[in-house]
């Protein structure tokens, strides 16, 4: 899914919480439901590809899964997806978001490869920490209602592209 923000747009912090609590993460929406309570996948998640140069950011979603389960596959995906629009996300997973999304950043710049790799990309960027700071203050000063209506603004189920990909063919 092209979404039209980039890195510094005013909605891309909260389309980054909603994103963790959607599929980003190990505790997300898809994963407990897909995963965890259906067992339809090996691996569930979503991701935002931001650019910092234009507004355009991808949102992927991604499943490993067998063959036989694509249908059921496809349907609780479209039910969590829809669900998370329509009921909004909770105070505790934007709380519980920020948090470990904080967190990550942060430990981030305490490891050498990360955090040379981000220096290097903030060098090119024209940026310094004090980018990095900015997107910290926005993150935590979020409320679940800034997170809901990114959600609802830019997720839209029907603009996604699927792609599926494997033997699909019925085996005698």
């Amino acid at each position: 899914l092209a979404l039209p923000v980039n890195d510094t747009s005013a909605d891309f912090p909260a389309l980054y919480v909603a994103n963790f609590i959607l599929g980003g993460s190990s505790t997300s929406r898809l994963w407990e439901r897909i995963r965890q309570k259906e067992g339809l996948s090996y691996s569930v998640y979503s991701a935002l590809e931001p650019s910092s140069f234009e507004p355009n950011t991808t949102l992927t979603v991604e499943a490993i899964f067998a063959p036989e389960n694509l249908a059921r596959l496809r349907s609780a995906l479209n039910e969590e997806m829809a669900r998370a629009v329509r009921d909004g996300f909770i105070q505790a997973e934007v709380a519980d978001a920020k948090r470990a999304l904080l967190q990550e950043r942060a430990l981030a710049r305490t490891q050498d490869a990360r955090l040379a790799a981000e220096l290097a990309r903030q060098a090119h960027l024209g940026r310094t920490f004090a980018y990095s700071a900015k997107v910290d203050a926005e993150i935590a000063g979020l409320t679940v209602e800034a997170v809901n209506a990114a959600l609802r603004k830019y997720v839209k189920r029907d603009a996604f592209v699927d792609v599926y990909a494997g033997d699909f063919a019925k085996k005698p």
